[in-house]
């Protein structure tokens, strides 16, 4: 009976332990860093809560709660390279405010690093760096 319970144990604890975005529940925006005044504002100072979640067929959603009440944003997410770097593009179906980047198409980048998933399309237009963690529910 032993040997039964430490697979399940095993793997409930390999698969919580995984770096894959994918296979996280969401992502809360952590914070916010900006490269021209080389200057961190913290999740907790902004006057909204962000989290992102990355569902395995590829949907993508971005959510955003501000005076109580939360907008949603959907796309598709693909693994991809850019910059040299891994990570996923999501590419939404029509433009909107929550798309942080400095092109016309309306897409993101994340990418890995340390704890945190960041997307950083806005610093070639001398925007910020956004910042998430990982949330367990």
């Amino acid at each position: 009976m032993s040997r039964l319970l430490f697979i399940p144990v095993l793997f409930l604890i390999s698969c919580g332990s995984s770096n894959d975005p994918m296979e996280a529940e969401a992502w809360q925006l952590y914070s916010i860093y900006s490269y021209m005044t080389q200057t961190e504002q913290e999740a907790s100072e902004l006057n909204y809560t962000e989290r992102i979640e990355f569902d395995s067929d590829g949907l993508f959603l971005k959510s955003q709660t501000r005076g109580g009440e939360t907008t949603v944003v959907e796309g598709r997410w693909t693994a991809a390279e850019q910059d040299g770097r891994t990570g996923f593009l999501v590419t939404y179906d029509e433009d909107n405010a929550f798309i942080r980047n400095c092109f016309a198409e309306p897409q993101e980048f994340f990418f890995r690093a340390q704890e945190f998933l960041i997307q950083s399309d806005f610093i070639p237009c001398d925007g910020p760096e956004y910042r998430y963690v990982r949330v367990s529910e």
